[in-house]
């Protein structure tokens, strides 16, 4: 839901509560969710909200930058770059597009010993980093160079020039390779033999990656590496099993404190990734079908549904009862 806030923030301020209301309801969010920190949404109510908050303010950046980036500039940038014989030249042109548009920040491109790095450099001293802003951004490089390559781009690293959130975990699954936080400059940077590789894209195919967006470029590459992306991985087909850490451990060869030592790296526990996919999988059910809620604590190893309703509201705020309610009361 801190996505969700953040999206919303340049709205709440030039906007009227009505109309922040009506386009949560759009996205089948609940306003109430506003009050709740923890609560989550759907991959599906994400981009649904994205698509009314750009359409909305006529920003496809969400007003996020100090100007509006204007409805079709995504359709004008990919089109720019379909012709282009590389990546590396089509990331060329990616820098120059937006250096025109952005007055805050300008992107810049550098390449050293393999890797073609990106970074947003502020155009003069003090300016103020938006954490979703750069996080976008470097999701857009990543999603557009990998869309037009036919394949996830390799991603050395990723570094954000803002303080570590609290929702760490959520960005360490979003961006494939290692990321850091507190950096002089928020960067991407990819591999050099990728950039350097050729790519073949039709204008029809173009068409669906834009209806779609920003669903292909912000979660098509995500961090399958992670540790809590194999985690989450290796408990779904097991979520209704007392699975220990001591199992996964087994699972991934190494020991359980060498686990536990990776877990802290990344901002997160064992159980907490366990608890996190239990939560994000009741949401997305109480959200898209009419399971009862015994049923689904059933289904998530839970002993009886009163165990259940107290974990969620734990995870949420909101029992799962009121949660489907205020899901169901939007559409």
């Amino acid at each position: 839901m801190h996505f969700a806030q953040e999206m919303l923030a340049f709205m709440r301020a030039s906007q009227s509560q009505q109309v922040l209301i009506d386009t949560l309801a759009g996205a089948g969010i609940p306003a109430s969710l506003l009050a709740q920190p923890d609560a989550r949404i759907t991959r599906r109510q994400y981009v649904a909200l994205y698509k009314a908050v750009a359409a909305q303010l006529d920003d496809e950046m969400l007003g996020l930058w100090s100007r509006p980036i204007r409805s079709g500039t995504l359709k004008y940038l990919m089109l720019s770059l379909l012709d282009t014989p590389t990546i590396m030249v089509a990331l060329n042109r990616f820098v120059r597009f937006w250096n025109l548009l952005l007055d805050d920040y300008r992107l810049h491109m550098a390449r050293k010993e393999g890797v073609i790095r990106l970074s947003l450099v502020a155009r003069a001293p003090g300016a103020v980093a938006n954490p979703l802003g750069h996080g976008l951004m470097m999701k857009l490089v990543h999603g557009v160079s990998s869309w037009l390559l036919g394949r996830e781009i390799a991603v050395h690293k990723v570094a954000f020039c803002f303080a570590r959130p609290r929702y760490v975990q959520d960005y360490v699954f979003l961006f494939p390779g290692g990321v850091s936080f507190d950096a002089a400059d928020t960067s991407i940077c990819l591999d050099e033999k990728d950039c350097a590789s050729t790519f073949q894209r039709e204008k029809h195919q173009l068409w669906g990656f834009l209806k779609r967006a920003p669903e292909d470029w912000t979660f098509a590459a995500v961090n399958r590496a992670s540790l809590a992306a194999k985690t989450r991985a290796f408990l779904e087909p097991r979520i209704i099993e007392p699975v220990a850490i001591q199992e996964l451990a087994e699972a991934l060869h190494v020991s359980v404190r060498n686990l536990t030592r990776k877990f802290a790296e990344e901002g997160t526990a064992f159980q907490r990734v366990k608890d996190e996919l239990r939560r994000d999988i009741a949401v997305h059910r109480l959200t898209h079908s009419n399971d009862s809620v015994a049923a689904l604590a059933l289904d998530l190893g839970f002993s009886n549904s009163a165990v259940f309703c107290r974990a969620f509201k734990q995870w949420t705020g909101s029992s799962p009862t009121d949660y489907r309610k205020g899901a169901r009361d939007t559409e």
